[in-house]
């Protein structure tokens, strides 16, 4: 499934940043992207984050740095304990900060947020100055986010969400190319079963060196990168059409349901019926 682009700010003519506040019952966004970076804050609510090729559950209390043009989507769900489900939402150029001097430590960390960036329990002033950046207006507005960012740029508990090889279009040297060459024969081909000596001799290498390399390169093996592909797709169509378990597990390449079954129990400690029924459940 491609993501769609999302206008972002470029509808907002009067506006450099767009800021806003999520309170339903449920939250459950499209697979997007847009050229704005992008902060997140769920004050009440978990579920299930989609960042780039990564599938993970988040918490509440969580923050979340994304950055230009990586697609993500959040799916949320009510639980016993929360009827509805509430975050803080920034979108902002890069380029906004530009004409700051003072403002160049953060180039570093919109750099970092290409991979996305995970903010485990953020202190409770930095969560002050998101809320004074989404609900004043202005100079107070823009002064906000600037701290925030800042106190960002300070936190040393952010953790990278992508390894640090993604499949996105980027300027790159010859020896990354070859690991774009095996990432797009991946999304090419997920749907079907894929050899190691296949896509090694597309990569122009041995099956066993392909395998090393491939490992040094991305931070896991061929088969964990292309199970955790499949997996992403098993994700958005569970949530996004109501076809058979079986019938998506086929479509995504996997050879069985019992397969499938067991990679997701393994990943999001769920069965994808019980997933599919709790997120369907919190559906606004």
């Amino acid at each position: 499934m491609k993501p769609e682009r999302e206008l972002g700010i470029s509808n907002q003519p009067h506006a450099s940043f767009k800021a806003f506040r999520l309170h339903q019952p449920a939250f459950r966004s499209h697979w997007h992207y847009h050229p704005e970076l992008e902060l997140v804050f769920f004050s009440k609510g978990k579920g299930i984050r989609f960042i780039g090729d990564d599938i993970s559950m988040y918490q509440e209390g969580e923050l979340f740095l994304i950055g230009e043009n990586l697609p993500h989507t959040f799916v949320t769900y009510e639980d016993e304990s929360a009827s509805f489900v509430e975050a803080l939402c920034i979108q902002f150029p890069a380029q906004l900060f530009d004409s700051f001097t003072e403002c160049r430590p953060l180039t570093a960390l919109f750099q970092e947020a290409n991979r996305g960036l995970a903010f485990a329990q953020p202190a409770d002033e930095l969560i002050a100055c998101l809320k004074r950046a989404v609900f004043s207006t202005g100079v107070n507005a823009l002064m906000a986010l600037m701290t925030v960012l800042a106190e960002l740029t300070n936190a040393t508990e952010r953790v990278p969400i992508l390894t640090e090889v993604y499949q996105r279009h980027a300027a790159l040297s010859d020896a990354p190319t070859r690991i774009r060459t095996a990432i797009d024969f991946i999304n090419a081909n997920y749907q079907r079963p894929i050899l190691v000596p296949e896509i090694a001799q597309a990569c122009h290498f041995s099956p066993n060196a392909f395998c090393r390399w491939f490992k040094q390169q991305m931070g896991l093996t061929f088969v964990d990168y292309l199970n955790k592909v499949r997996l992403t797709h098993v994700c958005q169509l569970l949530v996004s059409t109501d076809f058979p378990v079986g019938q998506i597990a086929l479509r995504t390449g996997f050879d069985n349901i019992s397969t499938l079954n067991r990679l997701f129990q393994q990943k999001l400690h769920t069965s994808p019926s019980r997933y599919r029924n709790k997120v369907m459940s919190g559906k606004c």
